[in-house]
């Protein structure tokens, strides 16, 4: 830090642009090792629907067996069904049946990798009616990948049960994957050094450096400008090669589907037969169609352009009254000559401009997930980057090289907000697959349901933050915040260690546990060090800012973790996760140190007098004030914000026909609104006294939200939910506790502890919620139970609006006396 603020004193301007280049390169590499990882995803997507089509064909022959009354396990001819199979695809690498105990019936090429699993896997989804993980676009498919190939089967159904599965495995298209990636790679290198140059060029000979060196907003505007203007050319490339691939993708696959189809035709018409003369052809037009649902319709077309035949996904369809226009192919349409010995037809396919649109906005979204996380990852380095270039130049006015001045606690939440994201980007890294890593593991004696061995770390860790936020609060109180922080960053640390190292699913439990008691310490150590050492009028943006920093790690931890996931494996990134939470430590030290003895000092003189037992903590839970915060606000909103966003959510958009991708970018609604509108919320929320009328209308906003899935239904109303639930954290986060605060039981218990206690009654909702809404679901349906949930939020509001007492914030904090 010394070096850093002595090159600040020689050159401000050049330091300071060295320093924004390199958070612009750190941010166009997040963005960059995104984008790559989801490019990867769709090379492996296409060449996964080109190998479905090879699977479709191979099964459809074999269903056409056994509906003929041959049993799958005495099917002759399968061998030579699988080599015509094979013969269609370019890069197959083997294929094989596979019987629903898994046994290998005939195979063809080289051994599949997991054919027996994937066998076995879907027998038990559709025995036991689970919501299979592998399930892909509903027709029973399921998919993986194993030594650079991808692995797909596609389940053979005899009997109406599924009696086994065709399992083929395809290599990757190496060249075009490659192709897109250095595409990629060769945008984000243009971007960068052009936006890069300009940066420098602005700050060197067009802004003034008074504007760099006394705080002015040029300082953080300017480099967030040129942030926004690279990732947003890079993001543009990338949108349009997805949108190009996915059209490519789409007309390709059924191009390839229905080559299968002109080519019997073509044999059938090659004995003589005449088009108009053939009957039956509807049946697999009708097949076709329904394993495709981008195929509208399917039409045997003769010379002339009569409409001979017609069908799509449900059967045979009318040809009367169609037009005799011979057809054209365009980007709808396929039109597939039919040639035979004595006359001429065309095969023609008509395409779904909705399904495609849909499938193209479904990678244009993923390319601007992944731009909104980069972006959110950015800002907050660009507001460390402000942070420490406003020391640097304040000690430089001061003449010193030290601490920041400490007579101005307005800000502090600006000092934790780095140390808050550093901190959750390091413990969201393996969220995204906790539940598969916890099935990969042996039980080790664990006798419990599938279902509940994989929530049981997540349950554990959660109750281990309970337990964890109670103790933080004494702590705070008594040592002041640094000890439960570096302490619980240090246990985090440990827990992650743990989980790389863990062999059995009780050992991974137990490192859970470690995580999750060194999570309720830290945040509610860093909690402490915003109430404690802010001034009641500015506690409630402080506060916001905190938890702004909280989701931003959130988000941006979760899609690195994922990205991470897929290249190195789970168990890395767990040790990627212990090496980031050593980032937060330093925060810490650097960061935060200056503040540990003034905060301290003013911790010693609010500490109650007496030790915060369990009947003075009855006694304030006993309070009208304090008790109906909870009762009417803290809870409820709990059991809201887990029962949907993590527990009903899924559920509600897989029931309305929703994609699952779909669900984490609603997710991200959340995330962004509290990340950005949540700081502006507490800000206007500290120009008024009475805090009591932001909780009430936070908790009418959340409820509200809930109450219309009854009314609507669909992406749109659970969209709509989530942003009022949204709405809702923001108001009653930048007002929930200036208004606890202000109570007097709350300061003879002790503010930390009694701020403790608050978020343990968070946690305890949080618990609750899955299993209140789950209890509604299961007795009144989705939409009715998630409209009962908001009816509760909004009684429990009502009762906080009329017994809780109006109280005024209060100016500063009382003495301990």
């Amino acid at each position: 830090m010394r070096k850093l603020l002595n090159g600040l004193h020689r050159r401000p301007v050049l330091e300071l642009t060295c320093a924004c280049l390199g958070v612009l390169l750190l941010a166009q590499a997040l963005i960059g090792a995104l984008s790559l990882s989801a490019l990867n995803r769709l090379a492996t997507d296409t060449v996964a629907d080109r190998a479905e089509v090879a699977a479709q064909r191979i099964v459809g022959n074999i269903q056409n067996g056994l509906r003929l009354g041959k049993p799958l396990g005495q099917f002759f001819g399968l061998n030579d069904i699988l080599r015509d199979g094979m013969a269609d695809v370019s890069g197959a690498r083997g294929v094989a049946v596979v019987l629903a105990d898994g046994r290998v019936l005939d195979a063809v090429g080289q051994a599949v990798p997991r054919a027996d699993e994937l066998g076995r896997a879907l027998a038990d989804a559709a025995s036991a009616q689970m919501p299979a993980g592998m399930v892909r676009r509903g027709n029973d498919e399921a998919s993986g990948r194993a030594q650079g190939d991808v692995v797909l089967a596609v389940p053979l159904i005899e009997n109406k049960t599924v009696a086994g599965a065709v399992v083929l495995a395809i290599a990757q298209d190496a060249a075009a994957s490659r192709a897109l990636i250095v595409h990629n790679l060769l945008v984000l290198f243009l971007a960068t050094a052009l936006v890069g140059f300009a940066l420098a060029v602005v700050f060197k000979w067009i802004v003034p450096p008074s504007q760099l060196t006394e705080g002015g907003r040029a300082r953080f505007a300017v480099p967030l400008a040129a942030l926004l203007l690279a990732q947003g050319i890079y993001a543009a490339s990338t949108i349009a090669t997805f949108r190009d691939t996915s059209l490519q993708v789409a007309h390709d696959s059924v191009a390839a589907a229905a080559a299968g189809l002109q080519r019997d035709l073509n044999r059938v018409l090659g004995y003589g037969i005449s088009p108009d003369h053939l009957r039956g052809v509807e049946v697999p037009f009708h097949r076709l169609a329904g394993y495709f649902p981008n195929i509208t319709a399917i039409d045997l077309v003769d010379a002339s352009g009569r409409v001979l035949d017609r069908a799509d996904a449900r059967g045979a369809l009318s040809v009367d009254g169609l037009a005799r226009t011979r057809p054209v192919a365009d980007a709808l349409t396929l039109v597939l000559p039919l040639s035979g010995a004595s006359s001429h037809a065309s095969l023609v396919v008509h395409l779904d401009d909705r399904g495609i649109a849909a499938q193209v906005r479904s990678r244009m979204l993923d390319a601007a997930t992944v731009v909104v996380v980069s972006v959110v990852a950015a800002i907050e380095m660009l507001l460390l980057l402000s942070l420490l270039m406003s020391r640097a130049y304040a000690a430089r006015a001061l003449g010193r090289d030290d601490a920041p001045r400490l007579d101005d606690m307005t800000d502090v939440g600006r000092i934790a907000r780095p140390v808050m994201f550093g901190f959750l980007f390091a413990w969201a890294l393996p969220l995204g697959f906790l539940p598969l890593y916890a099935r990969s593991l042996p039980a080790a004696g664990l006798h419990l349901r599938p279902a509940m061995l994989m929530a049981l770390p997540i349950s554990v860790e959660m109750a281990c933050g309970l337990i964890a936020s109670l103790l933080a609060g004494s702590l705070t109180d008594r040592k002041g915040w640094q000890v439960p922080v570096l302490t619980g960053l240090g246990i985090s640390l440990a827990g992650f260690l743990a989980c790389a190292w863990a062999s059995n699913l009780p050992w991974f439990v137990a490192a859970r546990g470690l995580v999750g008691l060194g999570y309720g310490l830290t945040w509610m150590g860093l909690q402490g060090f915003v109430v404690t050492g802010s001034p009641a009028a500015s506690r409630g943006r402080n506060m916001t800012g905190l938890i702004a920093g909280l989701f931003a790690g959130h988000m941006a931890g979760a899609a690195v973790g994922a990205m991470l996931m897929e290249q190195l494996g789970f168990r890395a990134v767990f040790g990627v996760g212990a090496a980031m939470l050593i980032l937060p430590c330093v925060g810490v030290l650097v960061l935060m140190r200056p503040y540990m003895a003034r905060v301290q000092t003013q911790v010693e003189r609010v500490a109650p007098p007496v030790r915060a037992r369990l009947s003075s903590t009855l006694r304030l839970l006993a309070t009208r004030d304090f008790g109906l915060l909870l009762l009417g606000s803290v809870i409820p909103f709990s059991i809201a914000q887990v029962g949907l966003l993590s527990f009903a959510l899924p559920l509600y958009l897989e029931a309305q026909g929703s994609a699952s991708s779909s669900v984490g970018r609603v997710l991200m609604i959340y995330g962004v609104c509290v990340i950005y509108v949540g700081p502006l919320m507490g800000r206007l929320a500290d120009r008024f006294a009475v805090k009591k009328h932001w909780i009430v209308a936070g908790g009418v906003v959340g409820s509200l939200g809930l109450l219309g899935l009854y009314f609507d239904s669909g992406l749109l109303a659970a969209a709509l939910a989530v942003l009022t639930l949204a709405l809702a954290s923001c108001c009653t986060g930048a007002a929930q506790t200036p208004y606890m605060l202000a109570l007097s039981d709350v300061q003879n218990y002790g503010v930390a502890g009694a701020t403790s206690v608050l978020r343990a009654a968070d946690k305890l909702g949080q618990m609750a919620g899955p299993l209140v809404v789950g209890a509604l679901f299961g007795a009144h349906g989705l939409g009715l139970g998630l409209a009962l949930t908001g009816g509760i939020y909004l009684a429990a509001t009502a009762l906080f609006l009329l017994f809780a007492p109006a109280l005024r914030a209060r100016a500063a904090l009382p003495s301990s006396s």
